[in-house]
Parts: structure tokens; C-alpha cells; sequence
């Protein structure tokens, strides 16, 4: 029994030191996973059907993954609000906008990634005055991960009169629910992938019909989501 005593101590100690380590939740992060189908879709008009090419048109992990720590630590608010990216293995199609790389609802605190032809694509990047071709596949998944993180930082942070009041100051006067391209919210959603995105989520052009933001909105943002944390 006396031999017993100290291994008793040590694992007391242990458990001491381990109990005073910050948890997994204190440092609460945006959480990655795979989703085989997301059938609530199916509610708001979606179609989804299953990939033709396989894998080749699934988002990169690694891109996903890159483009949520890029903005995890330029924005804390992004990690504070502990969400979840799923990359769903079908593809996702609306009525009027055809397939969708992602979607982020206003009521949860979920992004979904959704297979697309288009991952299978090239694209060309020209660096040092020498063009080159490459996968777009990381520029699509990065450009859709910043985006819906928009989405979901202006849902769960901002309210719907603050939004009005950013697009009042960026001069966004003429809105309308029945373009994307002039849509609020996507307009939102733009300006944050455009204005906090990494190179390779801001390789793909503004898409929204208004001027692209500057960094006088990038300060009216970074202030209001903040203020909002």
C-alpha cells in the first residue's frame, strides 16, 4: 500500500494541473466537418442531388480550413460565436439562382458548403508578371467561406437597423430582395469577404452591383462588430 501513495500524488497533481488548463470551449472556434446531405433545404425550394464527379467536386478541406483560422484571428468575433462549416457531399440548387456554393440561415449558427462542377474548374493567377494556370477549387471555397461567415456575423451580431445604416453609409441607397447582385444582405456578405477575405478569397471579383468597399467601411465594420461581440 505505501508503494501506492506517491503514484496516488501524482495523479492528484495531475488532475490539479489539468483542471486549471484553459478547456476546449474557452478558446471556442469555428468547427469544420462533413455533412452527407442537408434534406432541410428541401423546405426553402432546394434541390439537391448527388455529385458527378465525386471528391473532385467537394470545396478542399485545407482551403476551408485556411480561410476559417485567416479570419479566426483577424476577427475574434468569428470564433467567439462558436459555429459550425459543413461541407455537405451533394449539390444544392435554388429556383432563380441556380446551384448554390453555400448558404448560411439566419436562425442558426451553421455554414454549409455545398459540391459543385465548378470545384473541378481552373482558373489563372498571375504573379510577377508571369500568368499561370491553377485549380480554382481553394479560391472558390475560401471565396464561399468568407462570404457565408459574412452571412452569419451580420445574423447573429448586427441588427437589421445597423445593416440599414452601414449600407446608408457605404451608399447602398438602392437595395432591392429581388436581385442578388443588389440584395442587402449579399451586398453585406460581399463587403466582408472583400474587406477581411485572404488573397485567395478576394482572387474572385467583387460580384455585387454596387462599387466595391474601401477602408473607410472596413472601420465602420470592424467598430460595429466589435461593439456587437
Amino acid at each position: 500500500m505505501k508503494k501506492s501513495v506517491p503514484r496516488v500524488v501524482w495523479c492528484i497533481l495531475i488532475a490539479l494541473l489539468l483542471a486549471c488548463l484553459p478547456s476546449q470551449d474557452a478558446g471556442a472556434q469555428v468547427t469544420l466537418a462533413t455533412l452527407e446531405s442537408a434534406p432541410d433545404f428541401t423546405a426553402y425550394g432546394a434541390a439537391l442531388e448527388n455529385c458527378a464527379y465525386g471528391a473532385a467536386e467537394l470545396p478542399p478541406q485545407a482551403a476551408v480550413a485556411a480561410e476559417i483560422r485567416h479570419l479566426e484571428q483577424l476577427l475574434p468575433a468569428a470564433a467567439s460565436l462558436q459555429a459550425t462549416v459543413y461541407i455537405v457531399t451533394q449539390r444544392c440548387s435554388l429556383p432563380g439562382l441556380g446551384m448554390l456554393a453555400g448558404c448560411t440561415l439566419p436562425n442558426r449558427k451553421t455554414v454549409y458548403l455545398f459540391a459543385s462542377p465548378r470545384y473541378s474548374a481552373y482558373t489563372v493567377r498571375v504573379t510577377g508578371g508571369t500568368a499561370r494556370t491553377e485549380r480554382f477549387a481553394p479560391c472558390l471555397a475560401a471565396y464561399t467561406v468568407a462570404h457565408e461567415l459574412g452571412h452569419l456575423l451580420r445574423y447573429q451580431l448586427l441588427t437589421p437597423q445597423e445593416l440599414g445604416a452601414y449600407l446608408a453609409f457605404r451608399g447602398a441607397t438602392k437595395t432591392t430582395r429581388r436581385l442578388w447582385a443588389r440584395h442587402p444582405e449579399e451586398i453585406f456578405a460581399e463587403d466582408f469577404r472583400w474587406l477581411f477575405g485572404s488573397e485567395a478569397a478576394r482572387h474572385i471579383p467583387y460580384l455585387c452591383d454596387v462599387r466595391p468597399p474601401g477602408e473607410k467601411e472596413k472601420a465602420y465594420l470592424l467598430k460595429l462588430l466589435l461593439a456587437n461581440e
